[in-house]
């Protein structure tokens, strides 16, 4: 029994190499799409790990890529995903207004109004204000 399945294969006894471990070769890594080793075990440290596909061939089970001798790695190009944006509700009422933005220690200009303020403030917060009454 080799260092990689004596403590979990306790009643295996074949005789083997680590190289050639039915637990080691079975082990499946989701971040560089191999068999040999954990995700959390990954050589390449550039994946964190539970990240986004890279290549096309991460979308098709392994099973697949091995019935059609599937080798290469196809990059995924896509355009920048934007999170979706969260609604702030707020009053239409310049003091409400007002209140809400001096408790976020945001200081009223007399140029800028409040509403544009709140605009602004609620762009970086990735929000969307809707006043309601």
């Amino acid at each position: 029994m080799c260092s990689i399945c004596k403590q979990t294969l306790l009643d295996f006894s074949i005789e083997h190499t680590e190289s050639a471990c039915p637990l080691r070769n079975s082990r499946y890594c989701s971040t560089c799409a191999q068999y040999g080793h954990r995700t959390a075990e990954c050589p390449d440290k550039t994946s964190p790990l539970f990240s986004e596909p890279a290549f096309l061939e991460q979308l098709i089970p392994p099973s697949i890529l091995k019935e059609y001798n599937v080798t290469t790695l196809t990059p995924i190009t896509t355009h920048k995903r934007e999170e979706p944006q969260g609604i702030l509700e707020i009053k239409d009422d310049n003091k409400v207004i007002a209140a809400y933005l001096s408790a976020r220690s945001i200081k009223l200009v007399k140029k800028i109004t409040k509403r544009h303020l709140l605009e602004e403030y609620a762009k970086l917060q990735n929000k969307r204000v809707v006043y309601v009454k």
